[in-house]
C-alpha cells in the first residue's frame, strides 16, 4: 500500500561514529530506498550523520598520491594494502560488485625470507628459504637462490660444481615434498566435518603441538620436524602479515578461525580493486549529504529537549542532537569512553539503561588491538637480497631481540612481527629512471629516511579467546548447516546491540571484530548489513525496499 499523501514524514535521525568500510556500509544502506511495515504510521525519512575525527573519509584517510613527473596523473597508493579473497569475501565482492566497483584478480606471488642481524663489519642479510607462486598453491613453489648453488668459479671442476647443483636442487625436491605434505596436513584439518569439538576453544599454538605428526613412522621419515619448520618458516609468517600481528599473538589466536579461513579461501583468487580505495569511498558516499570532517566526538549525552534521544558533542564545541540511534562503526576501545560519558550524562532514574550501557562496555572490553605502521618507500634493502628471489608480497622474520641495532621509534615494531614489503605495481607512463615504490607493513628495521614517502601508524584488531568468547553479545549463529565452518554460519545481532528493549535510543556496533573469522574487511560489511536491517530499521518498522546485495 502506497503511504498517505498527506502525512509529514518522522524523521528518523542516525548518527554513526566512525567512516571505514563498516561506518560507510551503514550509511550507504541507511540512505537506500526504504518501505514501512505499516504505512499507517506515515512516512519516514532517514537522516544520517557520519562523524570522523579525520579530515578525509576513514577508509582512504591514510592513502598518498605520488604526483608522476611529466603527466597530470598521481599515483594513488591504498594504506594500508586491500586485498580480498574469494571465498572469504563473499560479501565485500556482492556489494563491490552491486556498487560497480572495478576490480580484477592479483594472484600475488611471495618470497619467505629470514632476516640475519649484522655482526661487525658483516651487513644484515635477508636470505629467502621458500618461494610461493601463488594461485592458491596451484602454481607451485620455486627454488630460492640459496638452494641454486654457488656459481662456477675459474678454474673450478665441473663435477664439484655439478655436484653443488645437484644437491641444490634434491634438497629443494625434499623441502617441496615435505611443506606439501605439512599443507595436506593443514587442509585435512581444516575441513569442517573431520574437526574435533576441542578445536572451538584451542589456540593456534595448542592446535600445533597437538597436529604435529609424532608416530614411529612420522619421526623415522622427519614429518616432525618438517613440521615445526613449515609452522616457523610459513604458517606463522603468513599468519602474522594477514592479521598484522606479533607471533605471541598469532599462537594464542583461536585457532578454529585460521583453519575456517584455509577452507573457505582454498582454490580461490585474491583480487585488488583497479581504481583504488578511493573509488569504493566515493561510490559508498554518493547519497551521502551529513558527513562531519575533522569532527571528533568528546561527549554523548540524553537530548536536553528528549532524552529519549540522543546529542553528541564535538570537540569543536559544537552539539548535534535529536539522534534516534548511535552506530559505533570505530574501534571498540574507542566506542569504550564514549559510552562511558553518556551512562554518566543518565539521570539516576535511568537505571534500566545504564545496566544496559555497562554491559556493552564490559563486552567490548574483551577485544584486544595491535598497533601497526605502514611506510610506502624506495629503500630496496628490506626486500630478500638477491633480485630473484623478490616477489609481489616478501615476507620476512627474524630471531634477533628487541635491544638489536635497527630500532626507530615511531618506525619500527617489534621483531616478533613479520615484515612484510608489496613492490607497488606502477602505473602507465611511470619514468623507468624513477625508482620502485614498496609499501613495508611492520618494518622492524627502518628503511633509510631519505627514502620515506609516508608513514601511517595504525590500529587492527586480534581475535582472542576472550573476544571470541565476548563476540555472541554483538553476533550469535542463528543457523549452521551441517558440514558448514563457523565463519560462514549466518548470524544475527547478539544480546547487547541496541542497548536495552527499545525504549530508549538504540545503541549499536559494527566493524571488523563485530562478525565471526578473523576481523577482516568482511566483517565490517556483514556486521554493519545487521545492524542496519536488523538492528536500526526493524525498531522503526522499516525494511529496504530491495535486497541490497546477494551472496
Amino acid at each position: 500500500m502506497a503511504p498517505p499523501q498527506s502525512s509529514e514524514p518522522r524523521t528518523v535521525k542516525v548518527a554513526i561514529v566512525g567512516s571505514g568500510l563498516a561506518g560507510l556500509t551503514a550509511a550507504y544502506l541507511l540512505n537506500e530506498p526504504i518501505d514501512a511495515e505499516d504505512w499507517s504510521r506515515g512516512k519516514v525519512h532517514i537522516e544520517v550523520h557520519l562523524f570522523e575525527k579525520s579530515a578525509t573519509l576513514g577508509m582512504d584517510s591514510a592513502s598518498v598520491s605520488i604526483p608522476i613527473p611529466g603527466s597530470p596523473e598521481a599515483m594513488r597508493i591504498d594504506v594500508p594494502m586491500r586485498s580480498f579473497q574469494g571465498g572469504y569475501y563473499s560479501n565485500v565482492i556482492a556489494l563491490y560488485e552491486k556498487l560497480g566497483v572495478s576490480f580484477r584478480q592479483s594472484n600475488f606471488t611471495y618470497s619467505f625470507s629470514f632476516m640475519a642481524p649484522s655482526r661487525g663489519d658483516q651487513k644484515r642479510r635477508i636470505t629467502t628459504t621458500m618461494i610461493h607462486n601463488g594461485a592458491s598453491g596451484r602454481h607451485g613453489l620455486s627454488k630460492p637462490a640459496i638452494l641454486g648453488g654457488i656459481p662456477r668459479e675459474k678454474g673450478q671442476l665441473y663435477v664439484f660444481y655439478l655436484f653443488a647443483k645437484l644437491w641444490g636442487a634434491g634438497l629443494f625436491v625434499v623441502l617441496t615434498i615435505q611443506i606439501a605434505v605439512c599443507y595436506a596436513i593443514t587442509l585435512w584439518h581444516s575441513i569442517p566435518i573431520w574437526r574435533s569439538k576441542d578445536i572451538e576453544t584451542m589456540s593456534l599454538g595448542e592446535w600445533v603441538m597437538e597436529v604435529e605428526p609424532s608416530g614411529h613412522v612420522a619421526r623415522w621419515l622427519g614429518l616432525d620436524v618438517a613440521w615445526r619448520d613449515y609452522v616457523e618458516t610459513m604458517l606463522l609468517p603468513l599468519m602474522s602479515a594477514m592479521t598484522t600481528a606479533p607471533e605471541e599473538d598469532v599462537l594464542s589466536h583461536p585457532v578454529e578461525e585460521i583453519l575456517d579461513y584455509c577452507w573457505l579461501t582454498l582454490g580461490t583468487p585474491h583480487y585488488v580493486v583497479n581504481n583504488g580505495v578511493q573509488d569504493v569511498v566515493s561510490r559508498l558516499t554518493r547519497n551521502l549529504k551529513l558527513a562531519h570532517l575533522s569532527s571528533p566526538i568528546t561527549t554523548i549525552r540524553p537530548d536536553s529537549n528528549d532524552p529519549r534521544l540522543i546529542s553528541v558533542e564535538c570537540s569543536s564545541g559544537e552539539v548535534y542532537d535529536g539522534f534516534h540511534h548511535l552506530v559505533f562503526a570505530t574501534q571498540a576501545s574507542s566506542a569504550i569512553p564514549l559510552l562511558g560519558s553518556y551512562m554518566n550524562n543518565l539521570p539516576s532514574s535511568a537505571e534500566a539503561q545504564r545496566s544496559a550501557l555497562m554491559s556493552q562496555i564490559l563486552c567490548l572490553r574483551a577485544f584486544q588491538y595491535r598497533s601497526t605502521i605502514v611506510i610506502n618507500h624506495t629503500d630496496e634493502s628490506l626486500l630478500p637480497d638477491d633480485q630473484g628471489d623478490r616477489r609481489d608480497l616478501n615476507l620476512v622474520t627474524s630471531g634477533w631481540g628487541e635491544d638489536e641495532d635497527g630500532q626507530d621509534e615511531g618506525l619500527c615494531v617489534s621483531s616478533s612481527y613479520t615484515m612484510a614489503t608489496h613492490i607497488l605495481p606502477t602505473p602507465a607512463g611511470y619514468p623507468s629512471h624513477l625508482p620502485s615504490i614498496y609499501q613495508t607493513t611492520n618494518p622492524f628495521v627502518s628503511p633509510r629516511k631519505e627514502s620515506i614517502i609516508s608513514v601511517s601508524a595504525l590500529e587492527r584488531a586480534v581475535l582472542t579467546s576472550e573476544g571470541k568468547e565476548a563476540l555472541e553479545g554483538l553476533c550469535k549463529i542463528e543457523e549452521r548447516r551441517w558440514g558448514e565452518c563457523r565463519t560462514a554460519a549466518k548470524c544475527t545481532l547478539g544480546s547487547i546491540q541496541g542497548a536495552g528493549n527499545g525504549e530508549g535510543p538504540g545503541v549499536w556496533f559494527c566493524g571488523s571484530y563485530a562478525y565471526l573469522g578473523i576481523p577482516l574487511l568482511e566483517g565490517c560489511v556483514v556486521s554493519a548489513r545487521t545492524v542496519v536491517e536488523e538492528g536500526i530499521l526493524r525498531r522503526e518498522g522499516l525494511r529496504l525496499r530491495t535486497e541490497p546485495w546477494n551472496v
